[in-house]
Order: structure tokens, then sequence, then C-alpha cells
């Protein structure tokens, strides 16, 4: 599941124009779609012509600035510190969310760096909890893996992927970038401190490995299990397209470019969803919708077709649940599709379907971000960027999630799972 990334070269469909409507509801002729194994009718279209396969069934956020975008407040959940930085030195950006719950305690880690997003030297701290409530801050998870410098600057940096158990044992993913794309992993030990890092399979060819864990070598029988958990768990990191030898597309069947794949399974199987991602001066524009594929019955994926699903754009996640409903977490905000929109992340939204098929209702799990940032010259950071890329888990009947404020704090709300039933 770590070994390649495969990019799908789509046809680019250049628009000359801006929709300024809400194209999410411009309807086609009917018709059947062919996507792997799978066949589903639609009579949706975007703007730009391409079939959307039909997941939203829920009313489309608000468009007149109305708080919460108009969704219904989840108004028992709780919302708790985890960690804030004090100084520019602890690092004022904090992003890239993952939780666990694990041997009676909960355990958080994200990325960190003092001058922005990816930054060279960017670093993995974490913290844990007995509660969910209060928190103990406990350091640098992975330390800077080379010198720290502005984001202007090439270098290598880390990107956390998520935590693992394998073989009784916790383990925390982590992605090298700028010297290759590749994982590391993390034993954290029964006393709380990480081990000795190890590969999860060997460098690529333009590989360098960070500075914290020379001569570091991959320890096969530990990595495999750790690459099983992804399969046995429906779970694709968030840094490769990839899923044991399942290829995930990268574009979209429109051209849009991809990232941040998570998967899940429905009712009707397994499924990928996607977000849009928008270089400067890159056509077509930011749609607003996510992606969707399938298994091609072959070991590989669909082509992503566009969704009827909202999107800021932002990261998000899909859990399932025993009774096999899913509940998706992220910000399905954008009132409008195809119109290159990049919206503030709030609130962060919670969508619930019965089947994982179609979602159709939606909550603001939080709401109303009170302030910007308090560190000014972040970069990275959009305007109003609020409750971002959540991680999300179950324990105990209550719901947890864990997410960047303003990519500079972060919080977790808690919410029972009976408040959405």
């Amino acid at each position: 599941m770590f070994f390649r990334i495969s990019i799908f070269t789509g046809v680019l469909l250049l628009a000359s124009f801006v929709p300024s409507t809400r194209a999410a509801q411009s309807t086609a002729k009917t018709q059947l779609l062919r996507l792997g194994t799978r066949e589903i009718a639609t009579d949706k279209a975007t703007a730009y012509g391409t079939p959307v396969v039909p997941m939203w069934r829920a009313p489309m956020p608000a468009e007149d600035g109305s708080r919460a975008a108009g969704f219904p407040i989840l108004k028992t959940a709780e919302h708790f510190e985890v960690w804030r930085p004090k100084s520019r030195r602890d690092g004022a950006y904090n992003h890239y969310a993952c939780l666990i719950y694990y041997g009676g305690r909960f355990y958080a880690m994200w990325g960190n760096h003092p001058f922005g997003e990816d930054g060279p030297g960017q670093r993995v701290l974490f913290a844990s909890s007995q509660d969910g409530k209060q928190w103990a801050f406990h350091g640098e998870f992975c330390p800077a893996p080379g010198p720290v410098l502005n984001t202007d600057k090439q270098g290598i940096h880390l990107k956390p992927d998520r935590w693992v158990v394998a073989d009784g044992k916790l383990y925390g993913i982590v992605y090298v970038h700028g010297a290759g794309i590749y994982p590391i992993a993390r034993e954290l030990t029964a006393q709380g401190k990480p081990g000795a890092a190890f590969l999860l399979r060997q460098l690529p060819e333009n590989g360098r490995l960070p500075s914290f864990m020379p001569g570091a070598r991959e320890i096969p029988e530990t990595a495999a299990r750790i690459r099983q958990w992804y399969a046995d768990n429906d779970t694709i990191s968030w840094w490769a397209h990839s899923a044991g030898e399942r290829i995930v597309h990268s574009r979209g069947i429109d051209g849009a470019r991809l990232i941040e794949p998570f998967m899940y399974r429905s009712k009707a199987g397994l499924v990928v969803l996607q977000r849009s991602f928008q270089k400067k001066g890159e056509e077509p524009v930011l749609n607003n919708r996510m992606y969707a594929s399938f298994p091609d019955g072959k070991g590989g994926w669909s082509k992503p077709h566009p969704t009827d699903i909202p999107d800021a754009p932002s990261r998000a996640q899909a859990h399932r649940l025993s009774d096999g409903r899913v509940l998706l977490i992220g910000n399905q905000i954008a009132p409008r599709f195809d119109s290159g929109l990049y919206l503030p992340r709030d609130p962060l939204t919670l969508s619930t379907s019965a089947d994982g098929e179609a979602f159709d209702r939606v909550f603001a799990l939080r709401a109303g971000a009170s302030r910007g940032p308090r560190f000014s010259g972040i970069t990275g950071r959009a305007r109003g960027t609020a409750f971002g890329y959540p991680s999300m888990i179950m324990h105990n009947g209550v719901i947890h999630v864990l997410y960047s404020i303003n990519k500079e704090d972060m919080a977790v709300s808690s919410v029972s799972l009976d408040s959405i039933k």
C-alpha cells in the first residue's frame, strides 16, 4: 500500500467561464455510468458537462452567510483544547490531525512548524488524555528531519498519516516529503516514549533519510503487518495514492487534480473519496465537489468522477458504524459548485448516511470561529481557515474529532452518537 504513486492523465477540460448559478443542480439526460464494478444512474452533470455521481440528498449549505451554513448545531457537543503554542518558537503552524484510543488513553499527533505549512524541518508533536478532555502535551514524536527553514526554501519535512495498532503495539505512521515521498514508523512504547524510527518500505531512488534516523532500515515483518493493517481496516494513506496494490488515480475524469484520498466501506462495497486541489493558473477551476472512485474488479480503481457532495474544499474522513451507517466529517459547506470557491472552514460538519451511498443529514459539530490566528506572517493559512483537517474515532458511543483551529491550535470535539440519531 506504500509502494508507488500512479497519476492518471485525464483529458483536461478547459473552462472559459465561471458559472455564478448553482451548477450543482444542473441536470442532464439520465445515463448509466459504468464505474469499475459499479453501475450508477445519474441525471446530473457539472457545468462543464461531466456526469456527476449522486451521493448528496441533504440540503445544500446556506449561501447567505448564515451561521453554521444553515445546518443544525450539535448543542450537546463539547470542545476541548489539546494544545496551543505560547510563542512562535513553539511552532505557530499546527495541522494534520491524527487521533486514536489505545490502552486506556487517547493519543493525538500533528505536524508543527514555526513559519508555515510544510516548511523544511516540519516535525510531528503528540499529546495524550485519559478522558479526552484534559490533555497532556508530550513534545516531539518525530523531531525536525533536517534544517528548520522558511517555507520559501526547499527541504525535508514530515506529515503524520495516522496511528496504527499492529501485534498489540501502537505505531505512529509519518510520511517524509521533500526527499522522496515515503513512510516511516515509530512505536509509542508502554512508557509513552517514541521508539526507534524505521522504514515501512525501501527508500525511493531519490530518497534521503531524516537526520534523526541515520542508517535506519526496514523491519520487514513489522512493516508487512502495518501495511496489512491498512488493508484490513479499509484505510488508505493520505499521502500516497495507493492501498495495497490498488492504485488510486490522482486526476479526475475531467482532469481535476485530486489529493488526500480516504476510503470507507458502504453497503455496496468500497468507496474512495478525494478532494480537488488547484494550483494557481490551473484549469479547470476548483469545483467544490468531492470525487468518487470504486474498485474495478482487477485490483485497481475506476477513474474518479465528480459527486454532488459539497466541499469547502478541505480534507475529510468517513467512518463506518457497526450498524452500517457511515459518518462523514469535514467541511461540507459549499453553497454551489463549479464556481472556484475557496471557503473558510467553518463550520466543521458531520454528515450521515444510512448505507454510505448517499448522505441525507448534516450537522454542524463546531461553528463560529471567534478569532483569527494569534501569530501573523505564518504561510499556508487561507483567510478564515477555522476548523480543518479532522481525524475522527468512535469510543464507547461517543464521536471524538481532533482538528486544527486556524492551522494554529489543536482541539477535540466530542458528541454522543445518540445525538445524531
